[in-house]
């Protein structure tokens, strides 16, 4: 892959992320709501800050911010954007060790069919990268 390729991956796979994301929000809002009845957005942040059971978003939450701070640095250089595309395949990668997000990941996709069709959105855009 080289820069304007990333860059360009980027820039392609940044939207689809974010819906990703909020599915999954909504997702993990509804089933902390059933446990413990409705919450404030604000508790829900909270929540999803300090809570160990949502620690699993972090990596998710993390990559996203990584490609729009490469989106918008002028003076990211061609191996730091290259490093952030990179980072957004692993996410989504079988063979990335330890990759607690995957594990939670793919049972979300079996109980959201709205996290499954966001999953694909993103999934189109990874086999650009793939092919």
């Amino acid at each position: 892959m080289n820069d304007h390729d990333a860059t360009q991956f980027l820039a392609d796979v940044r939207k689809p992320l974010l819906a990703l994301h909020k599915a999954i929000l909504e997702h993990e809002r509804a089933d902390y709501e059933k446990e413990l009845g409705a919450v404030t957005p604000a508790a829900f942040l909270q929540a999803l800050i300090n809570n160990p059971g949502f620690r699993w978003l972090a990596p998710l939450s993390t990559v996203i911010a990584n490609v729009d701070e490469m989106l918008d640095a002028d003076d990211a250089t061609p191996q730091q954007r290259i490093g952030a595309a990179q980072g957004v395949v692993a996410l989504f990668s079988q063979e990335t060790p330890d990759n607690g997000f995957l594990l939670r990941y793919r049972q979300l996709l079996q109980a959201s069919a709205d996290v499954l069709h966001q999953h694909g959105r993103v999934a189109q855009v990874l086999r650009q990268v793939q092919t």
